[in-house]
């Protein structure tokens, strides 16, 4: 029989504690009471066959858990759901067990667990040295406490699964965390390239009314100075004078026309790209628009390629690229002088035109940024950030490249790279 005061220390010393607190707390009081050499709860592996202990008492002391395979031992008749019993001569029974042997095992009790399915789980043994001789006590215990170990390690089992639930579901959550990120970052450049598209288009309406509006005063006036011009050759009005205030009318006009000209060619719409056009008149056209901005202040170089430079595309669009870059180079030259270069040359693939400024060029750590949508070096309200990507889209749609050189201190060169009209 068991003593009432034996279950009581077992119960005392094992309550309130989970896990391999309660595992060995448990396995060492029970080693303590039926004597054992050896004590052990260990689970099984059906798909592996083997048995693995979660609580291992060598000798009174917890001891280094182990793994081994339930082929040829007592524990494998347990694994069936026996109880397996052997006072005496175990290692007769079972000669091919070789951990019988060199733990000196005589005698082997061991009981199995079961899961709140009735499904095998693991096992409860004892290990002696010497015959044993308390068998029914031995598997009241074992009894008395397999349903509190298979619970402990159902319960176990359920947080750890519960624990690898919740870190899936975290990771899931972080994953579609930084998509959602992600995809609000891209509807956000989507947006903002949108609003710009819209600002461009707005802006080529106007100016392509504007430019028609001028286009008939400018008519007018250009009839004036011709007629004008008639009367006063066949009068004794003519004079030195007269004809300064005519040449004056004139060059205001052909200035006039000429940036018409270049609003024209700027807003010109449409997605085709078989049109053909000289990069030097695009260029020509830009320094027109940008006539304003240059005036008095930036020294203009040009070092034209002498022969042609036709290609083929959308020319609205390639306005769109040399204007943005040009305004950029202006822009960086700050003070009461710079020199903007503007040369061109071809191969047998590509026409090339080169913008430089003698500005404080792009800092290294910042040059790999600039092709990044919303990334700007202007002050806020200066400038979104999208004219370099929207640039280097366009031209990547015409099949051409764009490069970059910058020295901090010395200014920058964009090459603009088009493939020649075959």
């Amino acid at each position: 029989m068991i003593q009432g005061q034996l279950l009581s220390d077992i119960i005392e010393a094992v309550s309130n504690t989970y896990g391999n607190e309660f595992l060995n707390r448990l396995t060492l009081k029970l080693a303590s009471i039926i004597r054992a050499d050896y004590t052990f709860i260990a689970i099984f592996d059906k798909e592996k066959y083997e048995s693995k202990t979660i609580s291992l008492v060598a000798k009174g002391q917890i001891a280094e858990n182990m793994a081994y395979s339930l082929k040829d031992t007592p524990c494998a008749n347990v694994f069936d759901n026996s109880i397996c019993y052997y006072p005496v001569e175990v290692q007769k029974y079972f000669p091919d067990d070789q951990l019988l042997v060199e733990m000196k095992i005589e005698g082997y009790i061991g009981s199995p667990l079961l899961n709140s399915r009735k499904e095998v789980m693991g096992l409860i043994v004892g290990l002696y040295e010497s015959e044993i001789e308390n068998k029914d006590q031995i598997l009241t215990l074992f009894q008395i406490f397999s349903g509190r170990i298979a619970a402990e390690l159902e319960r176990s089992e359920y947080e750890s699964r519960l624990e690898k639930y919740n870190h899936e579901l975290e990771s899931i959550v972080d994953s579609r965390t930084r998509e959602l990120k992600q995809t609000l970052v891209e509807l956000r450049e989507r947006q903002n390239q949108l609003i710009e598209s819209e600002k461009m288009a707005s802006l080529g309406l106007l100016s392509a009314g504007i430019a028609h509006e001028i286009n008939n005063p400018l008519n007018f006036i250009l009839g004036g100075y011709f007629g004008v011009r008639d009367i006063l050759e066949g009068s004794n009005l003519a004079s030195e004078k007269t004809q300064l205030y005519l040449e004056a009318i004139k060059e205001g006009v052909e200035r006039t026309s000429k940036i018409v000209k270049g609003l024209n060619q700027f807003t010109r719409s449409g997605d085709s790209f078989e049109e053909k056009f000289d990069l030097h008149d695009i260029v020509e056209n830009c320094l027109v628009v940008l006539g304003h901005s240059l005036r008095d202040r930036i020294l203009v170089v040009k070092d034209y390629f002498s022969g042609s430079m036709m290609v083929k595309g959308n020319s609205g669009k390639i306005h769109q690229v040399f204007l943005n870059i040009m305004t950029n180079a202006i822009q960086a030259m700050e003070g009461d002088s710079g020199i903007l270069g503007l040369k061109s040359f071809r191969d047998p693939e590509y026409a090339l035109v080169e913008i430089s400024d003698s500005g404080g060029g792009i800092p290294e750590e910042l040059q790999n940024k600039i092709r990044n949508p919303f990334f700007t070096t202007k002050d806020p309200g200066k400038g979104v950030g999208l004219g370099l990507p929207i640039a280097y889209k366009i031209i990547e749609d015409h099949k051409g490249i764009i490069e970059m050189e910058s020295v901090p201190g010395k200014g920058t060169i964009f090459r603009i790279k088009i493939p020649v009209l075959v």
